[in-house]
Protein backbone atom coordinates (compact mmCIF):
# COMPACT_ATOMS: atom_id res chain seq x y z
CA UNK A 1 0.00 0.00 0.00
CA UNK A 2 1.76 3.02 -1.22
CA UNK A 3 0.22 6.58 0.20
CA UNK A 4 1.06 10.48 -0.27
CA UNK A 5 2.54 11.49 3.53
CA UNK A 6 0.19 14.16 4.95
CA UNK A 7 2.23 17.42 6.23
CA UNK A 8 5.30 16.41 3.89
CA UNK A 9 6.95 19.07 2.76
CA UNK A 10 9.16 17.30 -0.30
CA UNK A 11 6.06 15.65 -1.30
CA UNK A 12 7.73 12.27 -1.32
CA UNK A 13 5.21 8.88 -0.86
CA UNK A 14 5.81 7.06 1.38
CA UNK A 15 4.91 2.82 1.04
CA UNK A 16 4.25 0.45 4.02
CA UNK A 17 4.58 -3.61 3.18
CA UNK A 18 2.90 -6.03 5.70
CA UNK A 19 0.30 -6.39 7.96
CA UNK A 20 -2.54 -4.42 8.78
CA UNK A 21 -1.59 -3.01 12.12
CA UNK A 22 -5.81 -2.66 12.87
CA UNK A 23 -6.06 -6.37 12.18
CA UNK A 24 -2.92 -7.71 13.73
CA UNK A 25 -4.06 -6.12 17.10
CA UNK A 26 -7.62 -6.97 16.70
CA UNK A 27 -6.41 -10.83 16.00
CA UNK A 28 -4.23 -10.63 19.08
CA UNK A 29 -7.04 -9.16 21.15
CA UNK A 30 -9.07 -11.72 20.23
CA UNK A 31 -6.34 -14.76 20.60
CA UNK A 32 -5.92 -13.10 24.61
CA UNK A 33 -9.32 -12.82 25.26
CA UNK A 34 -9.69 -16.45 23.61
CA UNK A 35 -7.23 -17.69 25.77
CA UNK A 36 -8.32 -16.25 28.56
CA UNK A 37 -11.63 -17.83 28.26
CA UNK A 38 -10.22 -21.25 27.57
CA UNK A 39 -7.98 -20.71 31.01
CA UNK A 40 -11.36 -19.80 32.53
CA UNK A 41 -12.89 -23.09 31.52
CA UNK A 42 -10.07 -25.18 32.06
CA UNK A 43 -10.33 -23.23 35.67
CA UNK A 44 -13.53 -24.40 36.07
CA UNK A 45 -13.69 -27.70 34.64
CA UNK A 46 -10.35 -28.55 37.78
CA UNK A 47 -12.56 -26.97 40.17
CA UNK A 48 -15.77 -29.19 38.94
CA UNK A 49 -13.44 -32.62 39.25
CA UNK A 50 -11.87 -31.44 42.78
CA UNK A 51 -15.72 -31.11 43.97
CA UNK A 52 -16.62 -33.91 42.02
CA UNK A 53 -13.23 -36.24 44.07
CA UNK A 54 -14.43 -34.24 47.15
CA UNK A 55 -17.60 -35.70 46.76
CA UNK A 56 -17.08 -39.09 46.20
CA UNK A 57 -14.37 -39.27 49.23
CA UNK A 58 -17.48 -37.61 51.26
CA UNK A 59 -19.74 -40.34 49.81
CA UNK A 60 -16.84 -43.20 50.56
CA UNK A 61 -16.39 -41.99 54.19
CA UNK A 62 -20.52 -41.80 54.41
CA UNK A 63 -20.85 -45.99 52.91
CA UNK A 64 -17.94 -47.10 55.13
CA UNK A 65 -19.66 -45.45 57.96
CA UNK A 66 -22.86 -46.50 57.23
CA UNK A 67 -21.83 -50.61 56.78
CA UNK A 68 -19.76 -50.08 59.97
CA UNK A 69 -22.97 -48.69 61.78
CA UNK A 70 -25.23 -51.57 59.84
CA UNK A 71 -22.60 -54.11 60.80
CA UNK A 72 -22.85 -53.44 64.40
CA UNK A 73 -26.33 -53.29 64.36
CA UNK A 74 -26.34 -56.89 62.48
CA UNK A 75 -24.34 -58.40 65.05
CA UNK A 76 -26.64 -56.68 67.99
CA UNK A 77 -29.56 -58.17 66.79
CA UNK A 78 -28.24 -61.44 66.21
CA UNK A 79 -27.15 -61.82 69.61
CA UNK A 80 -30.41 -60.21 70.88
CA UNK A 81 -32.81 -62.01 68.72
CA UNK A 82 -34.74 -65.32 67.74
CA UNK A 83 -33.41 -67.12 64.88
CA UNK A 84 -36.03 -65.14 62.53
CA UNK A 85 -35.01 -61.78 63.65
CA UNK A 86 -31.50 -62.85 62.73
CA UNK A 87 -32.09 -64.23 58.77
CA UNK A 88 -34.41 -60.84 58.57
CA UNK A 89 -31.62 -58.47 59.98
CA UNK A 90 -28.99 -60.74 57.69
CA UNK A 91 -31.11 -59.59 54.93
CA UNK A 92 -31.53 -55.94 55.87
CA UNK A 93 -27.76 -56.35 55.84
CA UNK A 94 -27.42 -57.67 52.89
CA UNK A 95 -29.44 -55.16 51.15
CA UNK A 96 -28.09 -52.15 52.63
CA UNK A 97 -24.44 -53.28 51.35
CA UNK A 98 -25.89 -53.98 48.06
CA UNK A 99 -27.54 -50.83 47.89
CA UNK A 100 -24.09 -48.77 49.21
CA UNK A 101 -22.02 -50.94 46.40
CA UNK A 102 -24.23 -49.26 44.12
CA UNK A 103 -24.07 -46.07 45.41
CA UNK A 104 -20.32 -46.43 45.67
CA UNK A 105 -20.20 -47.46 42.35
CA UNK A 106 -22.46 -44.96 40.41
CA UNK A 107 -20.49 -42.14 42.56
CA UNK A 108 -16.91 -43.91 41.12
CA UNK A 109 -18.09 -44.19 38.03
CA UNK A 110 -19.56 -40.52 37.68
CA UNK A 111 -16.75 -39.16 39.32
CA UNK A 112 -14.23 -41.14 37.23
CA UNK A 113 -16.03 -39.62 34.02
CA UNK A 114 -16.39 -36.36 34.97
CA UNK A 115 -12.66 -36.52 35.94
CA UNK A 116 -11.58 -38.02 32.33
CA UNK A 117 -14.04 -35.46 30.64
CA UNK A 118 -12.09 -32.51 32.90
CA UNK A 119 -8.53 -33.84 31.72
CA UNK A 120 -9.94 -33.96 28.26
CA UNK A 121 -10.90 -30.37 28.52
CA UNK A 122 -7.71 -29.54 30.17
CA UNK A 123 -5.74 -31.50 27.55
CA UNK A 124 -7.71 -29.34 24.81
CA UNK A 125 -7.17 -26.32 26.35
CA UNK A 126 -3.86 -26.68 26.94
CA UNK A 127 -3.19 -27.64 23.26
CA UNK A 128 -5.34 -24.89 22.03
CA UNK A 129 -3.24 -22.67 24.34
CA UNK A 130 -0.12 -23.92 23.12
CA UNK A 131 -1.16 -23.53 19.47
CA UNK A 132 -2.56 -20.21 19.97
CA UNK A 133 1.01 -18.97 22.18
CA UNK A 134 3.13 -20.62 18.52
CA UNK A 135 0.58 -18.81 16.23
CA UNK A 136 1.75 -14.94 18.15
CA UNK A 137 5.01 -16.07 18.57
CA UNK A 138 5.11 -16.95 14.51
CA UNK A 139 2.93 -13.83 13.61
CA UNK A 140 4.82 -11.57 16.25
CA UNK A 141 8.67 -13.09 14.71
CA UNK A 142 6.78 -11.70 11.13
CA UNK A 143 5.59 -8.75 12.37
CA UNK A 144 9.21 -7.81 13.95
CA UNK A 145 10.87 -8.93 10.68
CA UNK A 146 8.35 -6.98 8.65
CA UNK A 147 9.14 -3.95 11.25
CA UNK A 148 12.60 -4.42 10.84
CA UNK A 149 12.49 -4.03 7.32
CA UNK A 150 10.58 -1.19 6.91
CA UNK A 151 12.46 0.33 9.55
CA UNK A 152 15.85 -0.65 7.51
CA UNK A 153 13.96 0.80 4.20
CA UNK A 154 12.58 3.81 6.39
CA UNK A 155 16.23 4.87 7.35
CA UNK A 156 17.86 4.54 4.05
CA UNK A 157 14.96 6.50 2.79
CA UNK A 158 14.85 9.26 5.71
CA UNK A 159 18.64 9.43 4.85
CA UNK A 160 18.38 9.68 1.25
CA UNK A 161 15.56 12.34 1.89
CA UNK A 162 18.05 14.24 4.18
CA UNK A 163 21.22 14.37 1.43
CA UNK A 164 18.41 15.25 -0.62
CA UNK A 165 17.02 18.40 1.39
CA UNK A 166 20.77 19.43 2.13
CA UNK A 167 21.48 19.41 -1.28
CA UNK A 168 18.49 21.06 -2.26
CA UNK A 169 19.00 23.61 0.93
CA UNK A 170 22.47 24.65 -0.22
CA UNK A 171 20.92 24.96 -3.62
CA UNK A 172 18.54 27.55 -2.17
CA UNK A 173 21.22 29.38 -0.04
CA UNK A 174 23.14 30.18 -2.84
CA UNK A 175 20.14 31.19 -5.23
CA UNK A 176 19.21 33.57 -2.28
CA UNK A 177 22.63 34.36 -2.12
CA UNK A 178 23.10 35.17 -5.88
CA UNK A 179 19.12 37.31 -5.59
CA UNK A 180 20.63 39.12 -3.00
CA UNK A 181 23.49 40.41 -4.59
CA UNK A 182 21.87 41.07 -7.53
CA UNK A 183 19.13 43.01 -5.54
CA UNK A 184 21.72 44.92 -3.69
CA UNK A 185 23.58 46.13 -6.90
CA UNK A 186 20.18 47.19 -8.22
CA UNK A 187 19.62 49.09 -5.54
CA UNK A 188 23.19 50.72 -5.51
CA UNK A 189 22.75 51.67 -9.24
CA UNK A 190 19.50 53.17 -8.55
CA UNK A 191 20.27 54.65 -5.48
CA UNK A 192 23.21 56.01 -7.96
CA UNK A 193 20.98 57.28 -10.21
CA UNK A 194 18.48 58.60 -7.83
CA UNK A 195 21.75 60.46 -6.09
CA UNK A 196 22.65 62.02 -9.93
CA UNK A 197 19.38 63.11 -10.18
CA UNK A 198 18.72 64.85 -7.08
CA UNK A 199 22.34 66.31 -7.55
CA UNK A 200 20.95 68.20 -10.60
CA UNK A 201 18.06 69.06 -8.86
CA UNK A 202 19.54 70.67 -6.34
CA UNK A 203 22.29 72.48 -8.90
CA UNK A 204 19.26 73.33 -11.09
CA UNK A 205 17.68 74.54 -8.28
CA UNK A 206 21.09 76.27 -6.73
CA UNK A 207 21.36 78.21 -9.79
CA UNK A 208 17.33 78.97 -9.87
CA UNK A 209 17.75 80.61 -6.34
CA UNK A 210 21.20 82.52 -7.20
CA UNK A 211 19.40 83.82 -10.32
CA UNK A 212 16.06 84.38 -8.53
CA UNK A 213 18.20 86.09 -5.97
CA UNK A 214 20.45 87.91 -7.86
CA UNK A 215 17.18 89.64 -9.61
CA UNK A 216 16.03 90.72 -6.67
CA UNK A 217 18.64 92.28 -5.43
CA UNK A 218 19.49 94.13 -8.97
CA UNK A 219 15.67 94.66 -8.42
CA UNK A 220 15.74 96.08 -5.00
CA UNK A 221 18.90 97.90 -6.14
CA UNK A 222 17.15 99.70 -8.83
CA UNK A 223 14.35 100.48 -6.72
CA UNK A 224 16.43 102.13 -3.89
CA UNK A 225 18.25 104.25 -6.53
CA UNK A 226 15.15 105.18 -8.07
CA UNK A 227 13.75 106.12 -4.53
CA UNK A 228 16.97 107.61 -3.89
CA UNK A 229 17.08 109.61 -6.89
CA UNK A 230 13.27 110.67 -6.17
CA UNK A 231 14.45 112.08 -2.86
CA UNK A 232 17.36 114.05 -4.19
CA UNK A 233 15.22 115.13 -6.33
CA UNK A 234 12.39 116.52 -4.07
CA UNK A 235 15.72 117.68 -1.30
CA UNK A 236 17.00 119.37 -4.27
CA UNK A 237 13.68 121.51 -5.14
CA UNK A 238 13.05 121.81 -1.33
CA UNK A 239 16.76 123.22 -1.04
CA UNK A 240 15.87 125.39 -3.93
CA UNK A 241 12.50 126.74 -2.20
CA UNK A 242 14.56 126.80 0.78
CA UNK A 243 17.15 129.30 -0.60
CA UNK A 244 14.03 130.99 -2.65
CA UNK A 245 12.41 131.66 1.09
CA UNK A 246 15.59 132.84 2.51
CA UNK A 247 16.06 135.60 -0.21
CA UNK A 248 12.72 136.56 -0.06
CA UNK A 249 13.00 136.65 3.77
CA UNK A 250 16.47 138.32 3.65
CA UNK A 251 14.22 140.97 1.17
CA UNK A 252 11.39 141.37 3.74
CA UNK A 253 14.15 141.74 6.77
CA UNK A 254 15.66 144.53 4.80
CA UNK A 255 12.41 146.16 3.75
CA UNK A 256 11.72 145.97 7.24
CA UNK A 257 14.82 147.74 8.22
CA UNK A 258 14.05 150.42 5.58
CA UNK A 259 10.61 151.30 7.06
CA UNK A 260 11.74 151.48 10.65
CA UNK A 261 14.08 153.68 9.93
CA UNK A 262 12.14 155.57 8.25
CA UNK A 263 9.10 155.48 11.12
CA UNK A 264 11.57 157.25 13.69
CA UNK A 265 10.80 160.43 14.75
CA UNK A 266 12.71 163.36 13.64
CA UNK A 267 13.95 166.10 16.49
CA UNK A 268 11.97 168.78 17.09
CA UNK A 269 8.34 165.79 17.39
CA UNK A 270 11.28 164.03 20.06
CA UNK A 271 11.63 167.16 21.94
CA UNK A 272 7.97 167.88 21.88
CA UNK A 273 7.29 164.84 22.91
CA UNK A 274 9.37 165.18 25.77
CA UNK A 275 7.80 168.67 26.83
CA UNK A 276 4.26 166.39 27.05
CA UNK A 277 3.23 165.95 30.33
CA UNK A 278 3.19 161.66 30.99
CA UNK A 279 -0.94 161.65 31.09
CA UNK A 280 -1.50 162.90 27.79
CA UNK A 281 0.41 160.35 26.26
CA UNK A 282 -2.42 158.39 27.22
CA UNK A 283 -4.64 160.36 26.43
CA UNK A 284 -3.32 160.68 22.95
CA UNK A 285 -5.15 159.12 20.19
CA UNK A 286 -2.40 158.39 17.18
CA UNK A 287 0.55 157.71 19.18
CA UNK A 288 3.62 156.22 16.81
CA UNK A 289 4.65 152.66 17.46
CA UNK A 290 8.07 152.27 18.47
CA UNK A 291 10.72 150.48 15.72
CA UNK A 292 10.41 147.50 18.03
CA UNK A 293 7.03 147.43 18.49
CA UNK A 294 6.99 147.69 14.59
CA UNK A 295 9.32 144.69 14.33
CA UNK A 296 7.08 142.64 16.37
CA UNK A 297 3.60 143.57 14.71
CA UNK A 298 1.89 141.05 12.53
CA UNK A 299 2.30 141.42 9.14
CA UNK A 300 -0.50 142.12 7.63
Amino acid sequence: MAALQDGDPAGFTVARHGFDRNQVKQFVEKSESESLRLAAERDDARAKAADLAAQLEAARRDIAALTERLDKIGTAAAAASAPNATERSARALHLAKTQASEITTRAQAAADTAWSAAEEASSALQERYRNLLADLDRQHAEIHAEHESIMTKARAKVEAMTTAAEARTKEIDDQTERERQRVEQQFEQEMSAKREELRREIEAARKASTEEARKRVQDATDEAARRIATATGKVERLTALRDQVAGKLRGTHDLLTQSSKMLEPLEAEAELMSDTPPNAATTHPMQRPTPNQRNHSPAR
